[in-house]
């Protein structure tokens, strides 16, 4: 299992987490997607590797902004990392 983290700068990703998930689950490989301490940021556990530009192409389609993937995730998102949604 892999986590990858999704950022939507000035965007409160945790409250549009339902509609980023649908959005996402059209990726097979997406397990969950799930909240971090930072509303701006989501983690997404996948297997294999993480196909960014298609799940970027995924959430704008759904009429979200575009995310950056964090290449070093935070303390408190990795922490999070285990908890179910």
């Amino acid at each position: 299992m892999n986590i990858t983290e999704l950022r939507f700068p000035g965007f409160d990703a945790a409250g549009e987490r339902g509609l980023i998930r649908w959005a996402l689950f059209q990726y097979r490989a997406v397990v969950d997607v799930q909240p971090t301490a930072h509303a701006d940021t989501l983690l997404v556990r996948h297997h294999g590797a993480a196909d960014v530009d298609g799940w970027t192409s995924a959430v704008v389609d759904a009429g979200l902004p575009a995310p950056q993937v964090v290449t070093d995730p935070t303390p408190s998102a990795g922490a999070l990392h285990g908890a179910s949604a």
